[in-house]
């Protein structure tokens, strides 16, 4: 194991990338989830369109999606950097995912609710930010984390286009030393021991909120 430990640094480096990728794309994915579900429960006719968007992103394989995006746009003029193509995807992509978390977020909350809000005169916007949302939010938020441990894990695609993080300087150091169990398996620690943290944060979310 002292090639492992020789090269750890330069895998944390990795790792460190791992997860700066990983935070810029499940911030916009948050959002857009929680967009998307609010417009699919309070406009009938924008829901229709995205339930359309959510079914395509997510019937479609992630690293064909990160293909298409690398090699493919820019036969159209439009030529994004590695690192922001594999964000924009990976947001797209778990957006969708995040959508059916908070929609079920909502959805787990009784009408009393809502109707308690309105008789209170509150306003639409006053009665999501003070009285549904919190509580949508809390229901879904274990859920979310979840789904932010698979994109950790689904940054590990980026390496097919040459992007580098984890994985790739995985590879980098195989080829170099010739030694794939003891650094892939270092690898594999890393990435266990950021998902783990997460994994941990959502069960006590998990007993809180029961």
């Amino acid at each position: 194991m002292s090639v492992a430990l020789e090269n750890l640094p330069y895998l944390l480096r990795g790792a460190g990338m791992t997860v700066l990728l990983s935070v810029a794309a499940a911030v916009p994915a948050t959002l857009a989830g929680l967009c998307m579900a609010l417009a699919r429960r309070r406009t009938p006719w924008l829901g229709s369109l995205l339930d359309g968007w959510l079914f395509l992103m997510r019937g479609i394989p992630l690293i064909v999606l990160l293909v298409f995006v690398y090699f493919l746009l820019p036969r159209t003029g439009l030529d994004l950097p590695p690192f922001w193509g594999v964000t924009l995807v990976l947001a797209a992509y778990y957006a969708a995912f995040m959508s059916e978390v908070f929609r079920a977020g909502f959805d787990a909350l009784p009408n009393a609710q809502w109707e308690a809000g309105r008789s209170l005169g509150l306003s639409e916007p006053l009665l999501l930010f003070h009285v549904i949302g919190p509580q949508a939010l809390r229901v879904a938020l274990p859920a979310h984390l979840n789904l932010c441990a698979s994109l950790i894990k689904g940054t590990s695609l980026a390496s097919v286009i040459g992007l580098w993080e984890l994985t790739l300087a995985s590879l980098e150091v195989v080829e170099r030393t010739l030694a794939p169990f003891p650094i892939f398996l270092s690898a594999a620690g890393i990435y266990f021991t950021i998902c783990f943290a997460l994994d941990r944060l959502a069960r006590r979310l998990e007993v809180a909120n029961g």
